[in-house]
């Protein structure tokens, strides 16, 4: 099937678009003060849980959900993975905003910026940054590596 465009022309149907889908993340409270943070992503027809735990203060309840983001997206898509440089929580313009940064694997990395409001919970913010980071350059990333 194809789609007409405006001067009402046939264009061919678009591929499949490459890019990773967020499908949940949440945070459960365990003994002790710790939390267990699990991110769910797909792609294509593979989807992936990664969990991360440690103590659980707000702040690292965002930082682990941002590491179990990238954890599901190296597995997922099979792509080089990124290094980890930090995530922020912000209030601007009225409202919270979760901030992550990243870069490539090797020592001169390009740095990737993820933004991304607070909706419904900080963890849900912190893996959709990262998928913000990520999503605009992953493939593109991907196949550079391969040439």
């Amino acid at each position: 099937m194809s789609a007409q465009d405006a001067s009402g022309q046939q264009q061919p149907e678009a591929g499949p678009e490459k890019r990773v889908r967020f499908v949940a993340a949440d945070a459960e409270r365990q003994p002790g003060s710790r939390v267990r943070v699990r991110v769910e992503l797909s792609f294509e027809d593979r989807s992936h849980v990664a969990e991360a735990e440690g103590i659980g203060t707000e702040t690292i309840e965002i930082r682990l959900a941002a590491l179990a983001t990238l954890e599901a997206i190296r597995e997922v898509t099979k792509t080089p993975p990124f290094r980890f440089v930090g995530v922020k929580l912000m209030h601007a313009f009225d409202a919270d905003v979760i901030l992550v940064a990243l870069r490539d694997e090797d020592s001169e990395g390009t740095r990737y910026i993820g933004a991304v409001p607070v909706r419904t919970t900080h963890v849900a913010a912190a893996a959709a940054a990262v998928m913000d980071a990520t999503n605009r350059i992953l493939f593109r990333r991907g196949s550079r590596d391969e040439e």
